[in-house]
């Protein structure tokens, strides 16, 4: 991106970010920035390290943290990529409800775009 300003193409910085570390038996995964969150829901077993938190600000889903959940993480950065906020209660119905919300939000995208 630095490269194509200096040579006059600006646009400006898209990339969602995220993280990853991994410690011990434990993958830890973050994408978006959690800041500024007043909600939340738990997916998974956090008694057993293997859970994502979705955080939000209103209806608005912010980012993700995952524990050995690295599915959730994956669709987290395509949900966030794409500028798609799912409803928490989606979120809640659990990975497949999630991916076929997103496939429904990308469909129609094009008629959104055009509107």
């Amino acid at each position: 991106l630095a490269a194509r300003t200096i040579v006059g193409h600006a646009e400006p910085f898209a990339a969602v970010p995220w993280f990853w570390s991994d410690i011990g038996d434990m993958k830890l995964q973050m994408v978006g920035l959690t800041q500024g969150g007043d909600s939340h829901v738990v997916m998974g077993e956090p008694a057993e390290n293997r859970f994502s938190i979705y955080h939000y600000a209103g209806n608005r889903l912010l980012g993700i943290e995952s524990v050995n959940r690295p599915a959730d993480h994956m669709l987290g950065r395509k949900m966030l990529g794409a500028g798609f906020s799912p409803a928490p209660h989606t979120v809640a119905a659990g990975p497949d409800a999630l991916k076929a919300a997103l496939a429904a939000f990308s469909q129609d995208e094009p008629a959104r775009a055009s509107a």
